[in-house]
């Protein structure tokens, strides 16, 4: 009776954890030496073969030119892991259910600092429902293990391991979950944002894997297979010497202000009003999927719409376009990163050279995949829990009848 009674207490408090922002997407540490790191790796042992194959990655563009491929590929490190049960595909009403790794290259700077290189990867890798729902299980159950909190915390480098690092044993279990369940054998696709220029232009494009080789997919809203920003401001502050290109086409469009914001001044209102409400509907995931956006308006949105905040505040756009900025109060939607105005920092989930760089965008997203996962998958928990407060409320009372039974009470 004594260990039925522990049990039945266990199963009603484990229940009751729900899913948080830092539940869905996880922001690696950055570590404290290249080489001898413990993040995830290419060619890691994973699900059938290598988690990423370096034959994979040679088929796509080398991601900075100042680097040579072998070196880039020794340094490109899993940066962030996203977890998705309802990825836009086949069709914006279909679910599919997703692992996603953010990849950027590591490198000791001239102070002996490890930093990442502005450029990165985005590989996917599709689940079957049974097994995104046991991924969700050891998720749980290694969030019990290591007595991780995560309620209401913004986005940020992740709480189970912000203070030891790469070295730590949480960093290392959850590793071995995501190798479980990711690898070549459920790889789907990968995107590429490449640095070129003198670190002031980026192209993005994205491939799909066919026959062991990689083919690339339209751009949404260009019909194109590659996309780039050029920005060429000093200091990164606003926006000059390029854009965006080819400049897509539509109502939710910011392209003038993205190009020369200098020319942005008195008498351009109203552009501003409109490319701004623009760019905070393209942060907003009610409006606008990966699959329905092209690349560089979801990148650029951000630091976009901090010029206008900072640069033009009388314009108060923020309650103008109330309505479409996006909203979740049952989130920390605070956005963690350190250089948010920087016109150069065009990072959706990573690091900007040492700093945390997350955008506005990926954090209202998150929000809405912790949603669905509360709402499609915590249902069940939600069941369990309530069976065990009954069977617990019983066993108490038979014990000891009319002693203890509000113990559990709550929903």
């Amino acid at each position: 009776m004594k260990f039925l009674m522990i049990l039945l207490t266990s199963m009603a408090l484990h229940a009751q954890a729900a899913w948080d922002l830092n539940d869905v997407t996880y922001l690696m540490p950055l570590p404290e030496t290249v080489g001898g790191d413990g993040l995830l790796k290419l060619e890691s042992p994973a699900r059938g073969g290598a988690l990423l194959p370096v034959s994979m990655v040679n088929q796509l563009p080398v991601l900075a030119i100042d680097r040579t491929r072998p070196e880039v590929n020794s340094t490109l490190r899993v940066m962030a892991v996203r977890i998705d049960p309802c990825f836009p595909l086949p069709t914006p009403q279909s679910c599919q259910r997703q692992i996603r790794l953010a990849w950027q290259p590591i490198e000791m700077n001239r102070r002996n600092e490890v930093q990442t290189v502005d450029a990165a990867l985005h590989s996917f890798y599709v689940l079957q429902d049974w097994e995104f729902a046991n991924l969700l299980k050891e998720i749980d159950a290694w969030k019990s293990k290591h007595s991780v909190n995560t309620k209401y915390l913004p986005l940020q480098v992740h709480p189970a391991w912000a203070a030891e690092k790469d070295s730590s044993v949480a960093l290392a279990d959850f590793h071995k979950i995501i190798l479980k369940y990711a690898g070549i054998e459920n790889f789907s696709r990968v995107t590429a944002m490449v640095l070129r220029g003198n670190g002031d232009m980026w192209a993005f494009a994205g491939f799909e894997p066919r026959n062991n080789k990689l083919e690339l997919l339209p751009i949404p809203r260009l019909n194109r297979l590659s996309q780039s920003f050029i920005n060429m401001a000093v200091p990164a502050d606003h926006f000059s010497g390029g854009g965006i290109s080819p400049i897509p086409k539509g109502d939710d469009t910011f392209n003038n202000l993205a190009a020369e914001s200098i020319r942005m001044g008195e008498g351009t209102e109203d552009t501003i009003r409109q490319e701004v409400r623009a760019a905070f509907r393209i942060e907003n995931p009610k409006f606008f999927n990966p699959e329905n956006m092209d690349c560089v308006s979801c990148h650029v949105a951000q630091p976009a719409i901090h010029w206008v905040l900072n640069k033009r505040p009388e314009l108060q756009v923020e309650k103008l376009w109330s309505q479409e900025i996006y909203g979740n109060p049952k989130y920390d939607l605070k956005n963690t990163s350190v250089e948010i105005w920087n016109t150069q920092q065009i990072r959706a989930l990573g690091y900007f050279g040492k700093n945390v760089a997350i955008s506005q965008r990926v954090i209202n997203e998150s929000a809405e995949v912790a949603d669905f996962i509360n709402q499609n998958y915590c249902a069940k928990v939600r069941g369990i829990r309530s069976t065990a407060k009954r069977a617990l409320s019983w066993y108490l009372y038979s014990i000891s009848p009319g002693s203890n039974t509000e113990l559990f009470s709550g929903s």
